[in-house]
């Protein structure tokens, strides 16, 4: 989908490549002679092949770049004359060795189209407990100065994971959040997540496993550093990341709509700066341990017995949350 925003000064994209490109080109000494390719240039720009190709033909023209033949590959040059000669070795690389140097070439509007989406995903996730409220896409659209076409973007998006709804009138709703909904979600992810589990392990290394199960030993000896930005990555490698390693898409798709009860967690760590998480420390250093021990199964079931706990506490923070006094409340928010 095209996004139109109502500021209309954007750069085209393939002016941001071409500005990227001459600049890594010009600084770099081990690009020059590098053979690369229209598509795998796509790929790290997160492009189409259309404005990639109009970058290189533009680098062509001032002598950073020569076409390979007729296929859409090009050699890059360090060079400053009109008419670079080809080099006597091309080198070619990886794409994985290209991002290296091609690191810094996210859309700007890409950008804000993400940022816009992360502050509205917490001013609905803050508002959740709070009751019940609609949202109001025009002002959304004013407050952000986007068009709503953005704004129902990320809506969509939004109520894909289970985080709004709609009413009878097709108006986008949020909350409230209860007790039952998060023991009908739990009981959901205590089947589907081990599941996946069982389907990640076969693609999981040790090495990985490792990298998380440092961070929960961290934590775990430094409980005053745990806050809600660490708690949110702790559970995120657990319960986004692990399990995105399993192929079974279909899978996926509904943990990612189950996960709702994530967010109070996120809601309550941040006013209790941690210290209710420390318990759930040991259970994901259980599971982790298990996987790189190769017990699958077994982690498995310590997977489907960590929700099973975490289904109690979670309850037990939502009433807690009571006692808290309501966030501010957007302006593109009403209550209902």
């Amino acid at each position: 989908m095209v996004f139109v925003y109502k500021n209309s000064n954007r750069q085209p994209r393939y002016l941001q490549i071409f500005a990227e490109m001459k600049t890594v080109i010009s600084t770099n000494r081990a690009l020059d002679g590098v053979i690369v390719s229209v598509q795998s240039l796509a790929s790290i720009f997160e492009s189409s092949r259309t404005p990639v190709y109009q970058a290189l033909q533009m680098l062509e023209k001032i002598g950073l770049a020569i076409r390979v033949d007729k296929k859409a590959q090009y050699i890059l040059r360090q060079s400053d004359q009109a008419n670079p000669k080809m080099p006597d070795v091309v080198k070619r690389v990886s794409d994985s060795d290209l991002k290296t140097y091609f690191h810094n070439t996210l859309d700007v509007e890409k950008q804000r189209i993400d940022d816009l989406h992360h502050d509205m995903e917490q001013h609905i996730a803050n508002m959740l407990p709070f009751g019940e409220f609609w949202i109001n896409e025009q002002k959304a659209a004013d407050n952000y100065n986007v068009s709503r076409t953005i704004i129902r973007q990320s809506l969509s998006k939004f109520a894909e994971h289970g985080l709004i709804g709609k009413d009878y009138r097709a108006h986008w709703t949020v909350g409230p959040l209860t007790s039952k909904m998060l023991n009908d979600l739990f009981s959901i992810r205590s089947k589907l997540e081990p599941l996946a589990l069982t389907d990640a392990a076969q693609r999981l290394d040790n090495q990985r496993i490792n990298v998380w199960l440092e961070r929960c030993y961290k934590a775990k000896e430094d409980t005053s550093s745990l806050n809600q930005e660490k708690i949110k990555l702790i559970e995120n490698d657990l319960h986004v990341e692990l399990l995105n390693c399993s192929q079974n898409m279909a899978l996926k798709r509904i943990i990612g709509q189950t996960q709702l009860a994530l967010v109070v967690n996120d809601i309550f760590a941040k006013p209790m700066d941690g210290r209710p998480f420390i318990a759930t420390l040991s259970e994901h250093i259980m599971i982790y341990e298990l996987l790189i021990r190769d017990s699958v199964d077994a982690a498995a079931m310590a997977l489907e017995n960590h929700i099973q706990l975490s289904a109690k506490r979670t309850n037990q923070r939502l009433k807690a949350l009571s006692i808290f006094p309501t966030p501010p409340i957007p302006s593109w928010l009403t209550r209902q």
